[in-house]
């Protein structure tokens, strides 16, 4: 496959390493033939870094798949997971899976993301349903300002809420963004 043909999400080998692509910009500079800007994330280390490829340029795409799995605990600088698939015990660490692990409950369903037989990362569904339990208390006529306070979650998450949220409700938050989306209770 070209190197025009990449896209976010995709992953690829390169000098003997697998690389997942998080961005992907294709450049046509004034002088000079067009070329593919790449944020990469290498997936052994979970290291990020950018690269510039020719259009042209061959890459070897690897086919991903995904199976059932659960968050099971952090332990230190890990996380561990469990493949429900092959009912295995897996570990990552917390630096290539941070930004996901904040809106994770133990025992939480996930997806484990495969590159040929590797598993390489984890993703969660859209939404969670998580606990506030801790926020400032909103104040009738208190929208001079932003119409928005801190709240901590159950999972040690904090996001931007509504004035109308309450310590104990219940909120939806959208994964992809880590924003709030709305009130289930």
């Amino acid at each position: 496959m070209n190197a025009n043909d990449l896209r976010p999400g995709m992953v690829f080998l390169q000098n003997g390493e697998l690389h997942e692509v998080i961005t992907f910009q294709h450049v046509k500079p004034g002088k000079g033939p067009a070329y593919i800007k790449c944020k990469l994330r290498a997936v052994k280390t979970g290291k990020t870094f950018e690269i510039s490829l020719r259009s042209s340029e061959k890459v070897e795409v690897i086919k991903m798949s995904e199976e059932p799995g659960r968050y099971l605990y952090r332990d230190g600088d890990t996380a561990y997971f469990l493949n429900e698939a092959t009912m295995e015990e897996l570990h990552f660490p917390l630096d290539s899976i941070k930004d996901k692990l904040d809106l994770l409950r133990e025992g939480d369903e996930i997806q484990l993301k495969k590159a040929g037989e590797e598993i390489i990362s984890i993703e969660l569904s859209d939404f969670v349903e998580l606990k506030v339990v801790q926020t400032p208390p909103g104040f009738k006529g208190d929208t001079v300002q932003a119409t928005f306070k801190p709240a901590r979650l159950e999972t040690g998450a904090v996001v931007q809420v509504p004035l109308f949220i309450n310590e104990g409700d219940t909120i939806r938050v959208s994964t992809r963004t880590g924003e709030y989306v709305t009130r289930v209770s």
